[in-house]
Protein backbone atom coordinates (compact mmCIF):
# COMPACT_ATOMS: atom_id res chain seq x y z
CA UNK A 1 0.00 0.00 0.00
CA UNK A 2 1.05 3.58 -0.64
CA UNK A 3 0.76 6.45 1.80
CA UNK A 4 -1.79 9.11 0.79
CA UNK A 5 -0.38 12.39 -0.51
CA UNK A 6 -2.11 15.73 0.05
CA UNK A 7 -1.15 18.86 -1.85
CA UNK A 8 -1.02 21.98 0.31
CA UNK A 9 -0.52 25.69 -0.36
CA UNK A 10 -0.27 25.28 -4.13
CA UNK A 11 -2.40 28.40 -4.70
CA UNK A 12 0.31 30.68 -3.31
CA UNK A 13 3.17 29.15 -5.29
CA UNK A 14 5.08 31.62 -7.46
CA UNK A 15 5.59 30.37 -11.01
CA UNK A 16 8.01 32.03 -13.42
CA UNK A 17 6.84 31.33 -16.98
CA UNK A 18 6.41 33.34 -20.13
CA UNK A 19 3.07 33.51 -21.94
CA UNK A 20 4.76 31.68 -24.80
CA UNK A 21 5.58 28.73 -22.53
CA UNK A 22 2.05 28.53 -21.13
CA UNK A 23 0.31 27.99 -24.47
CA UNK A 24 0.48 24.44 -25.94
CA UNK A 25 2.32 24.08 -29.22
CA UNK A 26 -0.73 22.46 -30.87
CA UNK A 27 -3.09 25.24 -29.80
CA UNK A 28 -5.65 26.14 -32.47
CA UNK A 29 -5.13 29.80 -31.62
CA UNK A 30 -1.43 29.46 -32.45
CA UNK A 31 -2.37 28.19 -35.90
CA UNK A 32 -4.86 31.00 -36.45
CA UNK A 33 -2.34 33.60 -35.34
CA UNK A 34 0.32 32.09 -37.61
CA UNK A 35 -1.71 31.97 -40.81
CA UNK A 36 -4.14 34.90 -40.54
CA UNK A 37 -2.68 38.37 -40.77
CA UNK A 38 -5.04 40.55 -38.73
CA UNK A 39 -3.18 43.82 -39.28
CA UNK A 40 -5.44 44.70 -42.24
CA UNK A 41 -8.16 45.50 -39.68
CA UNK A 42 -6.42 48.76 -38.73
CA UNK A 43 -6.86 50.08 -42.26
CA UNK A 44 -10.47 48.86 -42.41
CA UNK A 45 -11.53 50.69 -39.22
CA UNK A 46 -9.42 53.85 -39.38
CA UNK A 47 -12.35 55.98 -40.57
CA UNK A 48 -14.39 54.84 -37.56
CA UNK A 49 -11.92 56.38 -35.10
CA UNK A 50 -10.76 59.95 -34.47
CA UNK A 51 -7.10 60.44 -35.42
CA UNK A 52 -6.17 63.33 -33.11
CA UNK A 53 -8.80 63.65 -30.38
CA UNK A 54 -10.33 61.68 -27.51
CA UNK A 55 -9.04 59.02 -25.16
CA UNK A 56 -6.89 56.11 -26.39
CA UNK A 57 -9.09 53.24 -27.57
CA UNK A 58 -8.94 49.52 -27.05
CA UNK A 59 -6.91 47.96 -29.87
CA UNK A 60 -9.55 47.23 -32.58
CA UNK A 61 -7.82 43.95 -33.47
CA UNK A 62 -8.37 42.81 -29.88
CA UNK A 63 -12.08 43.64 -30.15
CA UNK A 64 -12.51 41.53 -33.27
CA UNK A 65 -10.38 38.70 -31.91
CA UNK A 66 -12.87 38.52 -29.03
CA UNK A 67 -15.50 37.54 -31.60
CA UNK A 68 -13.17 34.81 -32.91
CA UNK A 69 -12.71 33.39 -29.41
CA UNK A 70 -16.43 33.44 -28.69
CA UNK A 71 -17.29 31.72 -31.97
CA UNK A 72 -14.51 29.13 -32.04
CA UNK A 73 -15.10 27.92 -28.48
CA UNK A 74 -18.91 28.18 -28.63
CA UNK A 75 -19.17 30.64 -25.75
CA UNK A 76 -22.74 31.81 -25.23
CA UNK A 77 -22.19 35.53 -24.81
CA UNK A 78 -19.59 38.28 -24.91
CA UNK A 79 -20.01 38.59 -21.14
CA UNK A 80 -18.95 34.95 -20.68
CA UNK A 81 -16.13 35.38 -23.21
CA UNK A 82 -14.64 38.37 -21.39
CA UNK A 83 -14.94 36.52 -18.07
CA UNK A 84 -12.96 33.52 -19.36
CA UNK A 85 -10.29 35.74 -20.93
CA UNK A 86 -9.23 36.84 -17.46
CA UNK A 87 -8.02 33.34 -16.55
CA UNK A 88 -7.28 31.57 -19.86
CA UNK A 89 -3.61 31.86 -20.82
CA UNK A 90 -4.39 30.71 -24.39
CA UNK A 91 -6.87 33.55 -24.90
CA UNK A 92 -4.55 36.14 -23.40
CA UNK A 93 -1.71 34.98 -25.65
CA UNK A 94 -3.96 35.26 -28.72
CA UNK A 95 -5.03 38.78 -27.71
CA UNK A 96 -1.54 39.86 -26.69
CA UNK A 97 -2.59 40.70 -23.11
CA UNK A 98 -0.21 39.25 -20.48
CA UNK A 99 -1.27 38.36 -16.95
CA UNK A 100 -1.09 41.45 -14.79
CA UNK A 101 -2.82 43.61 -17.40
CA UNK A 102 -6.57 44.23 -17.47
CA UNK A 103 -8.63 42.51 -20.15
CA UNK A 104 -11.55 44.26 -21.89
CA UNK A 105 -14.88 44.44 -20.07
CA UNK A 106 -17.80 42.99 -22.03
CA UNK A 107 -19.48 46.40 -22.07
CA UNK A 108 -16.46 47.80 -23.94
CA UNK A 109 -17.22 45.57 -26.89
CA UNK A 110 -20.95 46.37 -26.69
CA UNK A 111 -20.34 50.13 -26.68
CA UNK A 112 -17.88 49.93 -29.57
CA UNK A 113 -20.37 47.84 -31.53
CA UNK A 114 -23.22 50.29 -30.95
CA UNK A 115 -21.19 53.47 -31.50
CA UNK A 116 -18.78 52.38 -34.25
CA UNK A 117 -19.48 49.09 -35.95
CA UNK A 118 -23.28 48.77 -36.05
CA UNK A 119 -24.69 49.65 -39.45
CA UNK A 120 -21.31 49.31 -41.19
CA UNK A 121 -19.96 46.52 -43.38
CA UNK A 122 -16.89 45.99 -41.18
CA UNK A 123 -17.70 42.40 -40.15
CA UNK A 124 -18.38 41.42 -43.75
CA UNK A 125 -15.19 43.19 -44.86
CA UNK A 126 -13.10 41.24 -42.35
CA UNK A 127 -14.75 37.96 -43.39
CA UNK A 128 -14.04 38.65 -47.08
CA UNK A 129 -10.41 39.62 -46.43
CA UNK A 130 -9.76 36.39 -44.51
CA UNK A 131 -11.27 34.34 -47.37
CA UNK A 132 -8.91 36.15 -49.74
CA UNK A 133 -5.98 35.21 -47.51
CA UNK A 134 -7.12 31.58 -47.72
CA UNK A 135 -7.12 31.91 -51.52
CA UNK A 136 -3.48 33.01 -51.42
CA UNK A 137 -2.63 29.85 -49.51
CA UNK A 138 -4.28 27.76 -52.26
CA UNK A 139 -7.03 26.53 -49.94
CA UNK A 140 -9.93 27.01 -52.39
CA UNK A 141 -10.87 25.25 -55.62
CA UNK A 142 -13.80 25.61 -58.03
CA UNK A 143 -16.19 23.18 -56.25
CA UNK A 144 -18.77 24.48 -53.79
CA UNK A 145 -21.70 23.26 -51.72
CA UNK A 146 -24.71 25.33 -50.70
CA UNK A 147 -27.54 24.67 -48.27
CA UNK A 148 -29.61 26.45 -45.63
CA UNK A 149 -30.07 25.85 -41.91
CA UNK A 150 -33.03 27.13 -39.94
CA UNK A 151 -32.41 29.07 -36.74
CA UNK A 152 -35.21 29.52 -34.22
CA UNK A 153 -36.29 33.08 -33.62
CA UNK A 154 -36.95 34.17 -30.07
CA UNK A 155 -40.68 34.23 -30.77
CA UNK A 156 -43.71 32.19 -29.67
CA UNK A 157 -45.11 30.36 -32.70
CA UNK A 158 -48.65 30.82 -31.37
CA UNK A 159 -48.45 34.61 -31.09
CA UNK A 160 -48.90 36.00 -34.57
CA UNK A 161 -51.22 37.99 -36.76
CA UNK A 162 -52.57 36.90 -40.12
CA UNK A 163 -51.49 39.32 -42.83
CA UNK A 164 -52.71 39.55 -46.40
CA UNK A 165 -49.94 40.35 -48.87
CA UNK A 166 -50.15 41.02 -52.58
CA UNK A 167 -47.12 39.93 -54.57
CA UNK A 168 -46.09 40.16 -58.19
CA UNK A 169 -45.91 36.71 -59.70
CA UNK A 170 -42.43 35.84 -60.83
CA UNK A 171 -42.22 36.03 -64.57
CA UNK A 172 -40.07 33.72 -66.67
CA UNK A 173 -38.63 36.52 -68.79
CA UNK A 174 -36.23 34.35 -70.78
CA UNK A 175 -39.05 31.93 -71.62
CA UNK A 176 -41.29 34.82 -72.71
CA UNK A 177 -38.54 36.09 -74.99
CA UNK A 178 -38.02 32.64 -76.52
CA UNK A 179 -41.74 32.28 -77.20
CA UNK A 180 -41.97 35.68 -78.87
CA UNK A 181 -38.85 35.02 -80.96
CA UNK A 182 -40.45 31.82 -82.21
CA UNK A 183 -43.73 33.61 -82.95
CA UNK A 184 -41.87 36.24 -84.95
CA UNK A 185 -40.07 33.50 -86.87
CA UNK A 186 -43.35 31.90 -87.95
CA UNK A 187 -44.94 35.26 -88.74
CA UNK A 188 -47.19 35.55 -85.69
CA UNK A 189 -47.67 38.64 -83.54
CA UNK A 190 -45.65 38.47 -80.29
CA UNK A 191 -47.54 38.15 -77.02
CA UNK A 192 -47.71 41.17 -74.74
CA UNK A 193 -46.88 39.91 -71.28
CA UNK A 194 -48.07 41.85 -68.24
CA UNK A 195 -47.41 41.66 -64.55
CA UNK A 196 -49.73 39.35 -62.67
CA UNK A 197 -50.50 39.60 -58.98
CA UNK A 198 -51.43 37.05 -56.37
CA UNK A 199 -52.81 37.32 -52.86
CA UNK A 200 -51.71 35.13 -50.01
CA UNK A 201 -51.97 35.03 -46.24
CA UNK A 202 -48.83 34.85 -44.13
CA UNK A 203 -48.17 34.59 -40.39
CA UNK A 204 -46.32 37.57 -38.91
CA UNK A 205 -44.83 37.19 -35.43
CA UNK A 206 -45.97 39.76 -32.88
CA UNK A 207 -42.67 39.33 -31.01
CA UNK A 208 -40.19 39.30 -33.91
CA UNK A 209 -41.84 40.52 -37.13
CA UNK A 210 -38.50 40.29 -38.99
CA UNK A 211 -38.55 36.48 -38.73
CA UNK A 212 -40.59 34.28 -41.04
CA UNK A 213 -42.87 31.30 -40.40
CA UNK A 214 -40.98 28.15 -41.35
CA UNK A 215 -42.90 25.01 -42.29
CA UNK A 216 -41.42 22.13 -44.21
CA UNK A 217 -42.26 18.44 -44.23
CA UNK A 218 -40.78 16.44 -41.34
CA UNK A 219 -39.20 19.54 -39.78
CA UNK A 220 -39.96 21.75 -36.83
CA UNK A 221 -42.47 24.52 -37.53
CA UNK A 222 -42.32 28.02 -36.12
CA UNK A 223 -40.81 31.46 -36.58
CA UNK A 224 -37.29 31.08 -37.91
CA UNK A 225 -34.43 32.63 -39.78
CA UNK A 226 -32.53 30.82 -42.51
CA UNK A 227 -28.76 30.83 -42.79
CA UNK A 228 -27.81 30.20 -46.40
CA UNK A 229 -24.24 28.95 -46.35
CA UNK A 230 -21.74 28.19 -49.09
CA UNK A 231 -18.73 25.98 -48.37
CA UNK A 232 -15.75 25.33 -50.62
CA UNK A 233 -15.03 21.65 -51.11
CA UNK A 234 -11.23 21.66 -50.87
CA UNK A 235 -10.70 22.58 -47.20
CA UNK A 236 -14.33 23.03 -46.03
CA UNK A 237 -13.93 26.80 -45.82
CA UNK A 238 -17.14 28.83 -45.56
CA UNK A 239 -17.13 31.42 -48.34
CA UNK A 240 -20.55 32.95 -47.73
CA UNK A 241 -23.21 33.13 -45.01
CA UNK A 242 -26.42 35.01 -45.69
CA UNK A 243 -29.45 35.40 -43.42
CA UNK A 244 -33.07 35.62 -44.58
CA UNK A 245 -36.49 35.19 -43.06
CA UNK A 246 -37.51 31.60 -42.47
CA UNK A 247 -40.19 31.66 -45.17
CA UNK A 248 -37.76 32.47 -48.01
CA UNK A 249 -37.16 29.48 -50.26
CA UNK A 250 -33.56 28.32 -50.72
CA UNK A 251 -33.69 28.69 -54.50
CA UNK A 252 -34.64 32.38 -54.28
CA UNK A 253 -31.23 33.51 -53.00
CA UNK A 254 -28.98 30.90 -54.64
CA UNK A 255 -28.21 32.72 -57.88
CA UNK A 256 -27.58 36.08 -56.19
CA UNK A 257 -25.27 34.59 -53.56
CA UNK A 258 -23.19 32.78 -56.18
CA UNK A 259 -22.91 36.01 -58.19
CA UNK A 260 -21.94 37.88 -55.02
CA UNK A 261 -19.08 35.47 -54.36
CA UNK A 262 -17.84 35.66 -57.93
CA UNK A 263 -17.67 39.46 -57.79
CA UNK A 264 -16.67 40.04 -54.16
CA UNK A 265 -14.14 37.24 -53.86
CA UNK A 266 -13.23 36.80 -57.52
CA UNK A 267 -14.04 33.10 -57.21
CA UNK A 268 -14.22 30.68 -60.10
CA UNK A 269 -17.33 28.58 -59.50
CA UNK A 270 -17.65 25.61 -61.86
CA UNK A 271 -19.49 23.04 -59.73
CA UNK A 272 -22.06 23.51 -56.97
CA UNK A 273 -23.52 20.70 -54.87
CA UNK A 274 -27.21 21.37 -54.11
CA UNK A 275 -30.13 19.33 -52.81
CA UNK A 276 -33.52 18.92 -54.56
CA UNK A 277 -34.81 22.17 -53.04
CA UNK A 278 -32.70 24.07 -55.57
CA UNK A 279 -34.04 22.18 -58.59
CA UNK A 280 -35.36 25.13 -60.61
CA UNK A 281 -34.91 26.20 -64.22
CA UNK A 282 -33.26 29.51 -63.24
CA UNK A 283 -30.57 27.75 -61.23
CA UNK A 284 -29.93 25.16 -63.93
CA UNK A 285 -29.38 27.91 -66.48
CA UNK A 286 -26.49 29.26 -64.39
CA UNK A 287 -24.48 26.20 -65.36
CA UNK A 288 -25.89 25.71 -68.85
CA UNK A 289 -24.55 29.06 -70.03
Amino acid sequence: MKMISINKNIQSEIVCMTMEEMVPEDSLFRKIDKYIDFTFIYEKVKDLYCEDNGRPSIDPVVLFKLVFIQTIDWLKSMRQTCKKIKVEAEYRWFLGIPFGEETPHFSTFSKNYERRFKGTTIFEDIFVEIIKQAQKYGMLNDEFFMDSTHRKANANKNKYEDKLVIEVKKRKLELEEEINEERKRIGEEPFEYKEEYEEKHIKVSKTDPESGYYHRDNKEKGFMYLEHRTVNGKCDIITDAYITKGNIHDSVVCKDRLEYQKKKLDLEIKKVGLDSGYDTLDIKKIFWN
